[in-house]
């Protein structure tokens, strides 16, 4: 026990060590833009979603987002009680769901998809389809869903449900259709709810263990 604590010690400490220097490039990098440009340019990358007219603008990207990124930071919670010498399978599969949520929230929020759908010329739905296909392949290669509890597979699978719903409705429902956009966000927000209730049952799982 006391090597596992050791070992999540260590990182925790590396873990802040990498956020720290990715917060000293970022402050790096904005000073340089705003030195090298105006600060009309930065206050782009800055501005506050509350100076539109509309009141609550962008909330439901705000939400998505940042559901996506707490689930991401649930299952990085869930490799500190794990010794990864020894469940490296749960390791592996923790590790490969920090880096699919943290990347569904950076495409949600900077929409890459989108912009490599418009580039192929292709319906950017099947690109969310793809990463579909693959979570699905971790999920059955490392997930271990039988070790998992009755509620955290009940969340899986409704997320799931959800999930296909929106690629359905973005892929086939006819662009202004009444109710299309409202559906495919809220189907979109469900399936995050389902997922970050999914990863937070996993962290219980392991909280009950110790």
């Amino acid at each position: 026990m006391r090597d596992v604590n050791c070992e999540n010690s260590k990182v925790m400490t590396r873990s802040r060590i990498v956020l720290f220097l990715l917060v000293a490039i970022y402050t790096m990098a904005l000073m340089m833009i705003e030195w090298q440009t105006s600060q009309d340019f930065v206050r782009q990358f800055v501005t506050d979603i509350g100076q539109n007219k509309i009141l609550f603008y962008g909330i439901h990207t705000t939400l998505s987002v940042f559901l996506l990124w707490a689930t991401a930071l649930i299952f990085g919670v869930c490799l500190l009680y794990i010794d990864k010498v020894k469940q490296r399978q749960e390791y592996f599969f923790y590790l490969s769901q920090i880096i699919m949520f943290t990347y569904l929230g950076f495409d949600d929020r900077f929409l890459i998809h989108e912009n490599i759908g418009q580039w192929l010329g292709r319906n950017d739905a099947y690109l969310v389809l793809g990463l579909g296909f693959i979570e699905i392949g971790l999920l059955v290669w490392l997930g271990n869903l039988r070790q998992k509890t009755k509620a955290a597979r009940y969340f899986l699978y409704s997320g799931a449900i959800f999930f296909a719903m929106m690629v359905i409705i973005d892929a086939k429902f006819p662009p202004k259709m009444l109710l299309r956009l409202s559906l495919e966000e809220i189907t979109k927000l469900w399936a995050d709810i389902c997922l970050i209730s999914f990863a937070w049952e996993i962290l219980k799982q392991h909280i009950r263990r110790k």
